[in-house]
Parts: C-alpha cells; structure tokens; sequence
C-alpha cells in the first residue's frame, strides 16, 4: 500500500491534516512530533479509524530523542518516548513502527562507538516491548551527517541484528551515503519503506523522481525480492507526495519475476 508522510505535517492540527491527507491516501505514517505528539494525537486517531477510510502507521518521535545518548538520563528518557508510542500502538492495533537509531552529540564525538553501543542496548530492551505489545519495530537507515549513525549497510545490520529488528529502507537517505545497492541487497530485512528523492548532496525530500536515486530500479529490485510492506513517500509538502504517487502507482502496477 502507498501511504504518506511528511514533517510539515506536524505544524497543523490532526484534523486539519487528516481531511487534506485523506482525499489522496488511505495510509498516513504520522509522526509524533508537534501538534502530532502522542498525547494530543492518539485518541484522535482512534476516533479516526472509524470514521475516515485511512490507516495509519507511526514514526517515533526523533528530535531530541537519542536513544544513543552518552548522557545516561537522556538515553532513559528517549527509550521511555517510544515505549509510550509502543503501547499506543497496541491499543490502536497498529502493527508497525518506525524508529531512529541514536545521533552524534556532545562528547560522543571523541567515540562514536559509544553512540552504537548505546542504541544497541536501547534496542534490546524496546524490542523486548515491541513483542509483548505485538507490535514490529523498523529501524531506519539515516543520511549522510556529522550527527549520523547507522549511514552505512553494515551498520545499519549490526544494530538492527543485535535486537533481531527488521528495518526501513529509506532512498533518499541511502542516495545521500553511496549506500542504496548495499542496504537492497539485505531487503529480505524491510519492513517498511521510504521513498523520496535528492541529488546525493543532502536530503532534500524531492518527489521521488527528481534526484540521482534511481527509483524505477529501486522499486523494482524491492518487489523482486518479495517485499510485501508498505511504501511511504516522505514528501515536503502534500502536493509533492500527490505527484510522486502518480509515478509509484505505475510502478508498482508493472509484473514482476519475484524471486524464489
């Protein structure tokens, strides 16, 4: 299924985004940020559900949330976040959510593997929540960054491998690091996917077609591989998501020689 997303999103009241939303997409992944926050949002979304023909999945909330914090307290704090976003899942019965591996700052400078070992260990602990509230966690490659963790393929396994998590392939990202081919070559591992465009240099969010990513390939090595998620265009604005649909729904309607 195509869904959308978007950070701009958070800066308009859930309704308001909602009846805009769900005139072009029956899938919103919301993120809990802003006047989207856990909770302002959940019970809304509940009354959503049956109300308006549109599913949701969820994105944890990821500024200031470090769950690689070297400072102990903050770390706690981060994995306490999206533990709430767990449990909301459950009483939503919302299967699927997205989270950030832990970011670059202070003095994790002098040792980035500080920042790895953290996330590992908040990891562990949330997959164990995931399961008791059957709920999957996709961890998320990210950009290319001074701040960024798990950039790289081989990273981004090693994290996601120690708390047994799928993961969320993220295009734009991957185009960003030189990493697309290396991170589809572990597709058997998505669990969700995010689809959005740049010229390599940062992440921009372009429509998904306007960059150096190739997305006709990209999508097609994914269904190729049996990948039978969702596909979330992260756009910068409902207009941008509204044409990169245009351009996936023909996509995805092309036959296959799925992989056995």
């Amino acid at each position: 299924m195509i869904g959308i997303a978007s950070p701009v999103f958070c800066f308009s009241p859930f309704e308001d985004a909602l009846d805009e939303i769900s005139e072009h997409f029956g899938l919103w992944e919301v993120l809990l940020e802003g006047e989207h926050r856990l909770e302002i949002v959940q019970k809304k979304m509940l009354d959503a559900m049956g109300s308006y023909d549109v599913r949701f999945q969820i994105h944890a909330p990821m500024s200031d949330v470090n769950i690689g914090s070297v400072y102990e307290p903050m770390r706690r704090f981060a994995v306490r976040e999206i533990e709430a976003a767990i449990r909301a899942c459950n009483e939503m019965e919302i299967d699927l959510i997205t989270i950030h591996p832990g970011f670059i700052g202070g003095i994790a400078f002098i040792d980035k593997s500080i920042v790895i070992k953290q996330t590992k260990r908040s990891l562990v602990h949330l997959s164990h929540v995931a399961i008791e509230n059957s709920v999957e966690l996709a961890i998320e490659n990210m950009p290319r960054g001074i701040n960024a963790t798990c950039t790289t393929a081989e990273e981004l396994m090693s994290v996601a491998g120690e708390a047994n998590l799928g993961i969320c392939f993220d295009m734009g990202h991957a185009n960003t690091s030189g990493q697309v081919e290396s991170l589809l070559r572990h597709s058997a591992s998505f669990r969700n996917v995010h689809l959005h465009n740049n010229d390599g240099s940062w992440d921009q969010h372009n429509p998904i077609e306007e960059g150096t990513a190739d997305v006709r390939a990209i999508v097609s090595t994914i269904r190729e591989s049996g990948y039978r998620g969702n596909y979330i265009i992260e756009s910068t604005d409902l207009v941008g998501g509204i044409a990169s649909r245009k351009l996936l729904d023909s996509l995805l309607e092309q036959p296959t020689t799925p992989k056995t």
